[in-house]
């Protein structure tokens, strides 16, 4: 199956779609190919794929492309592996697990047929390949145009950052139970991550990745006033210091947030309900092709 998305990321990128489909017959794969909107009436094709044991899930699109075909891949038994396709703005499960950019190296990859598990999230009733977050900034995925990101991809998410920072309020008060001894408080903003990358905002966190050690990386940020965040997230970006007062940096694979019910929780860059603020990590949930 090629779960295919004509209207994520940039233009370009899919007029790649009939080069990747034509050499995914020359690996000797028979596609069915479903768009986004297809799936929409029907859903239960990616759940029918896994119970009649296809031999694997192709993706084409962004980070929320992969988030809705998870949602469906993570609840069977038997679980197709994945091959991911980056047509979207971030890509940021994509860059996770190496994937290129370019298509006919992306193809390459599956043509190897090398794959390794990885580990997933699950934020109450929902999952998520490579992001959890809620509070300030964090609405940026979904609420910049897609007009602006269809033309200027990731720079799009810059601009509206930026007005974001100088315009929207901080949220109400965030707070964290990591373990029975770890409690994080007066937060504006967390991000759980499985890589240490968000969008244009490289290497956020400085330390080495693996794809299935259990473990998602907690990053937070104290309320303060928008000069002193600002302050602060270059620091982090930049590397200047790793001790930055406003921000905390901690390894997770469970927890319990509280927040407050105004906020939204953005999963995969999507705006997301969940029945619950429970978190945990499922490890090796997940059978990928790598480079």
């Amino acid at each position: 199956m090629l779960v295919y998305n004509p209207v994520s990321g940039k233009k370009k990128n899919h007029k790649n779609l009939d080069l990747l489909l034509k050499k995914l017959l020359e690996i000797g794969y028979q596609v069915t190919v479903y768009s986004s909107m297809e799936l929409n009436n029907h859903d239960n094709a990616i759940k029918e794929a896994c119970e009649n044991k296809w031999d694997t899930i192709f993706i084409a699109g962004g980070d929320g492309t992969v988030n809705h075909t998870l949602q469906y891949v993570a609840e069977q038994a038997y679980r197709p592996k994945v091959g991911v396709f980056p047509f979207g703005t971030s890509n940021e499960f994509a860059k996770f697990i190496g994937i290129p950019t370019n298509i006919k190296e992306a193809v390459s990859v599956i043509e190897r047929g090398q794959t390794k598990t990885v580990d997933i999230g699950k934020f109450g009733n929902q999952y998520f390949a490579n992001i959890a977050a809620a509070g300030w900034l964090t609405d940026i995925t979904y609420k910049t145009s897609p007009f602006l990101k269809s033309y200027f991809g990731e720079f799009a998410y810059s601009l509206y950052f930026i007005k974001t920072l100088l315009l929207a309020k901080q949220p109400g008060e965030i707070s964290i139970r990591v373990s029975p001894h770890m409690e994080l408080s007066d937060l504006s903003v967390f991000l759980i991550m499985n890589g240490n990358s968000v969008g244009p905002l490289e290497r956020l966190i400085n330390t080495t990745t693996h794809l299935n050690d259990g473990y998602f990386h907690l990053l937070t940020c104290k309320k303060t006033n928008r000069f002193q965040l600002l302050l602060a997230l270059l620091a982090k970006i930049l590397h200047i210091t790793d001790n930055v007062s406003t921000i905390n940096y901690t390894q997770i694979n469970s927890g319990s947030f509280k927040i407050p019910e105004s906020l939204m929780v953005n999963l995969d860059g999507d705006q997301s309900q969940v029945n619950s603020m429970e978190f945990k990590v499922l490890p090796h949930h997940l059978r990928v092709f790598i480079p």
